[in-house]
């Protein structure tokens, strides 16, 4: 899709395609004639993939915020989509994604509309009605998974519809697997990698709806279902054939692992700062332009939980965090991180088994502690020289990086510039870990940051910069929804097989045997279980691990158990209660005669 995208960019932008309105069309061509040609449909059609960009280019928070996974960034004490204390009707990023998903579809609605004038051929209709039938399920799905039963958009109109009621619960489903099954009696090829939408995908989401209606309306059917549909993805993409390095690298888009995409590409972007921010999202900020890192909007901080649940054998941990800063943020792509050669600027080491051992090593370097916390971790003294022993501490804790001179090492007059923040386990509590490990929580580079959305250079130094694809839907999920389904009819041992599958993923152990999970027999135990291991391997990924959470009614057990921000005691005991939807946004209920305040979801 990404030359095709191009190819017509200038033709989308030159006819509205947000509005469509005759009287601002410019050309002086109705729509009608437009869009009858073959040239002029395939304006609406690029536009109807392109308009996903509008839900993804920024972070949707609804599908990561206020998680296991990730907590609030610095500077930021209270915010409702991370603590639900705060959480109203007029939140931000709740209604910037109810109405992006709905504008979205009216693009949809609008190419339907135009499809039977098109001068262009049956076969090409039906497959592009396959396609706005699969997006009309797919976004009406993103709905439910926040809202609960929603308000169907499902007509092409020019002008104002002010009564549109709300839909049941059981009903929107019902809407959603009629559209997607739909879509799949089409004629969509089985298998794409270019982010067209294929039967593979359909099938994918089809589990996942599936899926979700078996927890939320307890259909123990629905769960067999989500395995069928989630069966023929696997047996048309096969194993997992790339180790996590490899899936995730920049050379690497569009692999066979990958389902569905959102495309991105340098040519297909009005500027260079018109990319997404997928990149930018997961960790802290890494200094200003000067020092030639990325720009990190750092909205969401992984959590000491995520990175706790790698094991030392599992290497999916170096390939998700990026656990050393050489000079500049994209040496490390570029073959600037030689040791010897390149200067660093950031380690965060991890000793594991030895983990007691390190701290006291460190406090003892870093002249201990006080108030709780530590003392400045650093490494460097008032002039900026390092502290003296901080090159003992690397030699016995990160041998590799013994020779390696810190940026600005050779300054006579100080200067030099290196953080060093090793990951604690000493303590035998997660809070108490978590308190010592985020002493350095405002400085820059305090934590390492997830690198597997990585660009391979800096194009400008903006958090808008990249132009790669997002992914979300892939094969590896698709065996992670089977083994939650077999979860749902709590056949445990099935569970397991398909999530040692995942876990069989090339070159995931560091030492060459296998990683493997044993599941718990009851139903709590085996989902938390599974939610860790889904959560190390989509970290990041925007399929979305509030829905995830949300669906299972694992929410409030993950939240309460695994997120700093409750865990510090600023929330209360119970900052979910009720809120076990987003909002539906006031302004929304305001315009909609269809809709009342008894419309709103419980809690709000």
């Amino acid at each position: 899709m990404k030359p095709i995208i191009y190819s017509i960019i200038l033709v989308i932008s030159f006819y509205s395609c947000s509005g469509f309105l005759d009287e601002d069309n410019k050309a002086g061509i109705s729509n009608a004639d437009l869009y009858s040609t073959a040239e002029g449909y395939q304006t609406l059609r690029v536009n109807v993939y392109s308009s996903l960009r509008n839900i993804y280019s920024e972070a949707p928070l609804v599908l990561l915020a206020g998680t296991d996974l990730y907590q609030m960034p610095r500077g930021m004490t209270e915010n409702g989509i991370y603590d639900y204390v705060r959480l109203y009707d007029t939140n931000g990023d709740v209604s910037s994604f109810y109405s992006d998903c709905y504008n979205v579809l009216q693009q949809v609605n609008t190419a339907e509309h135009y499809l039977s004038i098109a001068d262009i051929s049956e076969a090409d209709k039906n497959l592009y009605q396959a396609e706005y039938d699969f997006l009309k399920g797919f976004l009406h799905f993103l709905l439910i998974e926040q809202f609960g039963g929603i308000v169907v958009n499902d007509e092409y109109t020019q002008s104002p519809r002010m009564d549109m009621p709300r839909m049941s619960l059981e009903a929107s489903y019902d809407y959603v697997i009629g559209k997607l099954e739909s879509s799949l009696a089409g004629p969509l090829p089985q298998t794409k990698t270019d982010g067209q939408i294929c039967k593979d995908a359909v099938n994918h989401y089809l589990a996942k709806v599936y899926l979700t209606r078996g927890w939320d309306l307890r259909n123990q059917n629905d769960f067999t279902k989500a395995k069928e549909y989630a069966s023929s993805v696997i047996s048309s993409r096969g194993e997992l054939k790339y180790s996590m390095e490899e899936l995730w690298s920049p050379s690497n888009e569009n692999n066979e692992e990958f389902i569905f995409s959102i495309q991105y590409d340098a040519e297909s972007i009005t500027s260079t700062t018109n990319g997404n921010n997928q990149e930018s999202v997961f960790g802290p900020y890494l200094g200003g332009n000067e020092r030639g890192h990325k720009y990190m909007a750092g909205s969401l901080y992984p959590s000491w939980a995520l990175n706790s649940w790698f094991d030392k054998n599992d290497t999916r941990y170096e390939a998700t965090f990026m656990l050393s800063i050489w000079e500049h943020y994209y040496d490390y792509y570029q073959g600037r991180n030689i040791p010897g050669v390149n200067a660093i600027t950031a380690i965060y080491p991890r000793a594991w088994e030895r983990s007691e051992e390190m701290f006291e090593d460190y406090i003892q370097l870093t002249k201990g502690v006080s108030n709780g916390q530590f003392n400045d971790v650093t490494m460097t003294d008032n002039d900026n020289n390092l502290i003296f022993g901080a090159k003992e501490f690397l030699q016995k804790w990160c041998p590799e990086y013994a020779d390696i001179p810190p940026v600005n090492a050779l300054n006579p007059n100080g200067g030099n510039y290196l953080r060093i923040y090793p990951f604690f386990e000493h303590f035998p509590t997660q809070k108490e870990n978590e308190t010592y490990w985020r002493s350095g929580f405002n400085n820059d580079f305090s934590q390492p940051g997830i690198k597997k959305f990585d660009m391979d250079r800096l194009v400008v130094f903006s958090q808008t910069q990249s132009y790669r694809d997002i992914v979300l839907a892939s094969l590896s999920e698709t065996m992670l929804l089977y083994a939650e389904a077999c979860i749902g009819e709590e056949n445990y041992s099935e569970a397991q097989t398909y999530l040692n599958r995942v876990l069989a993923r090339p070159a995931n152990s560091r030492n060459g045997s296998p990683l493997t999970v044993q599941l718990p027999s009851s139903q709590k135990g085996a989902l938390e279980a599974y939610l860790k291991e889904s959560g190390k391997e989509l970290a990041g990924q925007y399929s979305g691990r509030w829905p995830e959470l949300r669906r299972t009614g694992m929410l409030k057990d993950m939240f309460y158990t695994y997120n700093y921000d409750y865990l510090s005691g600023n929330l209360g005991s119970d900052p979910i209660g009720e809120k076990l939807y987003r909002p539906i946004p006031q302004s929304a209920i305001d315009i909609n005669e269809g809709l009342s305040s008894d419309d709103q979801n419980p809690g709000y």
